[in-house]
């Protein structure tokens, strides 16, 4: 049974204010491109999901200061190592962040989302939230991080589930033990 404190939860917390297990910390704290790191455990590629114009739920409401009823583009991949998925992903990116130079960010396909936040000019990450809990029904418990980038003076916001496999792939001694 898991500590009172690690239940899987529905709210996303300042990361800097969870006690993680030092794995977990390690992966979710890093200011790096996730993309990058993948990478260097396998064959990496980005399978797309729903991708769509919708409205973005309360929560991402919140952490993006966006009105009620101001639409956003939805995107949801899944991030894959040897073709076994190791992170689920869901980006909200309000459609004023996508003007200019970030109009291409609303058309990735299957690139990575990140590799495209980390060109020149990089983006600032200015907050990660963390959870745990699941991406989708019927998917596993899992940890999440969410942060909130502002690209070219645009934010939107990146969350991102590590999936079981993601530990197994890259020599975690355990999975049970990084709950």
């Amino acid at each position: 049974m898991l500590p009172a404190a690690l239940h899987p939860d529905s709210l996303w917390r300042p990361l800097e204010q969870l006690v993680l297990p030092p794995r977990i910390r390690e992966w979710m704290a890093d200011p790096a491109s996730l993309t990058l790191r993948l990478k260097r455990h396998g064959q990496f590629r980005v399978e797309p999901g729903y991708h769509a114009i919708s409205f973005p739920r309360a929560d991402e409401r919140q952490l993006l200061d966006l009105a009620p009823r101001r639409a956003a583009l939805i995107r949801e991949v899944t991030l894959l190592l040897d073709d076994t998925p190791v992170v689920a992903a869901r980006s909200v990116l309000p459609l004023t962040s996508l003007t200019g130079a970030n109009r291409s960010l609303g058309h990735m396909g299957s690139r990575s989302l990140g590799l495209e936040l980390y060109k020149r000019p990089t983006c600032l990450r200015d907050q990660v939230w963390a959870r745990l809990g699941s991406p989708a029904e019927a998917m596993p418990v899992c940890w999440g991080r969410q942060s909130r980038f502002i690209k070219r003076g645009e934010p939107l916001l990146v969350a991102e589930y590590f999936l079981p496999a993601l530990w197994e792939k890259v020599g975690a001694t355990s999975v049970s033990s990084l709950l």
